[in-house]
């Protein structure tokens, strides 16, 4: 900076600053001349700015074609993706139970695939002689869970009975595949169990239909 532009620095913050005594008409004057020759001189010339530089591609360079190689990776990945989802499909359909044959048990509930709620642990009927692939839960009566079944060789229908309050193994029994019409399993002195349609007077008590094949008989206490 030069002594000219300092000057002028100085006597504008003198003359437009508003501070301090007001200035003269020497300095008014002088700073008039300052601008003046300022504005006259000049400015230095500035650099033009440097245009970036584009690199030619060479003529004989083979094109790349990324999109191509992008959507062949990303079509492998999908091939992938969609086996895997086969093989977890396939896993999970060849180890969900299969619904037991109903036409050949002759009880519809069987016809649907057992879930959760209807498993009972195989140590628990261990002795029973009951296919626990074929247990289905049916109902909640007086504090009992009625479950229907059909034995390990598939011929006759059972019935397995847990406490509902506290999950305990109550009763379990089978009826032979040639014994015919209902077969009836007395749960308590109060409650009695059917698979099947008795005859009006052979059970005890009010019938409570639980599903198409089994009916509670419920008697007063």
């Amino acid at each position: 900076m030069s002594g000219d532009d300092v000057e002028l620095a100085r006597l504008r913050e003198r003359v437009y600053g508003g501070r301090g005594s007001a200035p003269t008409v020497e300095e008014i004057a002088r700073l008039s001349a300052l601008e003046d020759r300022a504005r006259a001189d000049p400015a230095p010339d500035e650099p033009a700015p440097t245009a970036p530089v584009e690199r030619d591609e060479p003529t004989d360079a083979t094109p790349r074609p990324p999109r191509r190689v992008t959507r062949g990776i990303l079509t492998a990945l999908g091939a992938v993706a969609l086996l895997g989802l086969g093989i977890a499909i396939g896993f999970a359909a060849a180890t969900q139970p299969a619904p037991t044959d109903a036409t050949a048990s002759g009880l519809p509930e069987l016809a649907f695939v057992q879930t959760s709620e209807d498993v009972i642990s195989g140590d628990i009927l261990s002795d029973s002689g009951i296919d626990p692939a074929s247990i289905r839960y049916i109902a909640t009566i007086r504090d009992f869970r009625i479950y229907l079944a059909v034995p390990d060789d598939g011929d006759g229908r059972c019935i397995a009975v847990f406490t509902s309050t506290d999950n305990r193994p109550w009763s379990a029994g089978c009826a032979s595949g040639a014994q015919p019409g209902a077969a009836v399993f007395g749960v308590d002195e109060n409650l009695s169990v059917a698979i099947g349609d008795p005859a009006d007077d052979t059970v005890a008590g009010t019938p409570i239909r639980l599903s198409d094949s089994v009916t509670a008989y419920v008697r007063p206490n």
